[in-house]
């Protein structure tokens, strides 16, 4: 944040540098001290997996707008239904990401995630959307996101 606000603001008297650092490192610190800093917080190699599936994902909403708009077109297709959708994912961050990919497709929300169990409720407007939540292309990107191969059955 503090490389951001610098590259943004423009501002480089030593001052400002200094308080900044400052700044930073005592928010890092108290971070630290509350326990917050964790792998999970913020894994960093996660960055470097990010793009290919931002791509994909997008990929994913445009083909949903395409099929929420043959809905529109056609109210008569829609079948709104809930489905489980069983998870691969090691942590509840990675957990949270699928669930937050399946919202982010048009057509589909995620009502319920059980971490306990690792499933996710899905509510599909029609059978096409929630076939495409459990065929489990969307599990497996997240397990690579996740830095995991495939899915546990």
């Amino acid at each position: 944040m503090f490389g951001l606000w610098l590259a943004l603001s423009g501002h480089y008297t030593s001052l400002l540098l200094v308080l900044g650092a400052l700044s930073a490192l005592g928010v890092s610190l108290l971070a630290a001290r509350m326990g917050v800093l964790d792998e999970e917080g913020l894994p960093m190699d996660v960055l470097l997996r990010l793009p290919r599936v931002t791509l994909w994902i997008i990929w994913e909403i445009l083909k949903s707008n395409l099929g929420v708009i043959r809905v529109i077109l056609a109210p008569s297709t829609a079948a709104a239904q809930l489905v489980t959708v069983r998870a691969g994912q090691r942590t509840a961050a990675g957990l949270v990401t699928h669930a937050n990919f399946i919202t982010l497709t048009p057509g589909t929300v995620s009502v319920q995630v059980d971490e306990a169990s690792n499933e996710i409720i899905v509510h599909g407007l029609t059978q096409e959307f929630c076939d495409a939540t459990t065929d489990g292309t969307m599990d497996a990107k997240v397990s690579r996101l996740e830095k995991r191969e495939e899915p546990s059955p």
